[in-house]
Parts: structure tokens; sequence; C-alpha cells
């Protein structure tokens, strides 16, 4: 399999365990304009805050999750990450890039973490409780068969995932499954975007040797 079959193949499999965003074109660009409002008031107002919590919280934790596969510990980074955005927000420059800052924060959040940790993810199985609690599309009416499919294959990627040095997971998780863009991705590493499509290359293939 060549690496443009094997990154088809990713984003496939990402997007068959990540939640859509099915808002049409005019509704996200709603959303953007509203979402301006909401952070000018939200650095005064708390009230304002949570509603932009309410927004993300799920993608942070999912993304998160998928890095440390502990719901536990990916629950206590996604309350710091956004600790840390209230306590930071007065600094932030609206550039129409709010979801990649809080992604930067949360990013920092897992760095740290994997210096604790020396990096290393926890190879333990996902019950289907720790499953349920994240976000994930299925069915509307799925079956036994349905849900132990998206758990097994949540698993064998994630556990492939897991696998990478960290600034390769995270550009995985960020591209595939969050579904940032190149420019948004540079803007949580601070890195070129140049940068960010050889980071993502030579992720892919390293991840292809452990399937």
């Amino acid at each position: 399999m060549n690496n443009t079959d094997f990154r088809g193949q990713v984003h496939e499999m990402a997007t068959s365990t990540t939640p859509r965003d099915r808002r049409t074109n005019t509704e996200q660009g709603e959303l953007i304009s509203d979402e301006s409002v909401l952070i000018d008031r939200a650095r005064t107002c708390p009230e304002a805050f949570g509603q932009l919590f309410d927004i993300y919280y799920e993608r942070i934790l999912n993304y998160l999750f998928r890095n440390t596969l502990d719901l536990d510990t990916a629950e206590e980074l996604t309350s710091s990450t956004f600790f840390n955005a209230f306590r930071s927000l007065h600094k932030y420059t609206d550039r129409g890039l709010f979801r990649a800052w809080l992604y930067r924060i949360a990013t920092n959040e897992l760095r740290m973490h994997y210096r604790a940790t020396r990096g290393q993810i926890k190879q333990v199985s996902i019950s289907n409780a720790q499953f349920e609690r994240i976000c994930i599309t299925r069915p509307a009416s799925p079956t036994a068969e349905d849900s132990a499919q998206a758990l097994e294959t949540f698993s064998k990627l994630h556990q492939a995932i897991s696998r990478l040095p960290a600034r390769y997971r995270t550009v995985i998780e960020l591209r595939y499954f969050e579904e940032l863009s190149y420019n948004e991705i540079a803007e949580v590493l601070g890195k070129r975007v140049g940068t960010v499509k050889s980071l993502v290359h030579r992720a892919l293939v390293r991840l292809k040797t452990h399937f």
C-alpha cells in the first residue's frame, strides 16, 4: 500500500470514530461571527466563557483522551486546559483561530503530562463504559455488532498511534481526527506550515509500520 492509500485509510478510520460537524458553511460562518462576540464578552464575563466551554469541551476531551487513552487523565487535562484558557484570555488576539488557540493550550498540557510520564501511554483495554462517554459517530440505532466494530476500530488505530513518538502522535491527531488545517496545526505547534506537512508525512510513514 502506498502512502497516499494509507493516508486515505487513516482518514477513513478517523472519521468513523470522530464526531462530525454537520453545520452548513453559512451556519459555521455565523458561529465564527458569534464566537468573536462571545470571546470579547468572555474576557470579563465568566458566563460567556461558559458558553465557549460548552462549545469546545467534548472536542478537547476527545483529543486528550485519544492522546492518553485514559479517561481520568483526559478529564483532568481538559479541566486544566479551560482553566488556563480562562486565565489567559486577556492575552488572546482574535484572528479567527480561537479553536487552534485552545488546542495549543491542550497540547501544552499534554507535553507536561508526557514529561511527567516520560512520554508513555498506558497500554490498557478501553472499556465500553469509557468508549460510550466519548462522543463518537455511530448509526442512529446502533446494534451490538455496530458498537463492537466501532470499539475495535478505535482500539486498533489508537494502540498503533500510541507507539509513535509524542510529536508524531500529536500531528496525526490534529490532522486526521480533529481535522485542523495545516495553518491551524502550525498555530497550535508554533511551527511553519512546511514543517507541519513534513511532520505529518513522517508520522504516516512511522504509523504504517505498526499496522
